[in-house]
């Protein structure tokens, strides 16, 4: 994929591992250096984008999962 044709913007998700079932365990928040260890992260990094955001958010449908949105900006 050529450069002209990447997105301005990418957007991916990421979900911690949900605790055990009858298991209460508090969510822990992605760090930014967790996220930025990640290999998909690194391969948009490796293609010229640079970490925007990112954003923990507690799941709908399991409150002891982390979902984890990060926006990563080509530059220039």
């Amino acid at each position: 994929m050529s450069s002209a044709d990447l997105p301005a913007t990418k957007i991916l998700t990421f979900l911690s591992a949900p605790a055990p079932a009858g298991h209460q365990a508090t969510p822990i928040p992605f760090t930014k250096a967790e996220l930025l260890a990640f290999p998909e992260v690194k391969a948009w990094l490796a293609k010229g984008y640079e970490l925007d955001s990112f954003e923990n958010k507690l799941s709908p449908k399991n409150p002891s999962q982390v979902i984890l949105l990060v926006v990563l900006s080509r530059l220039g």
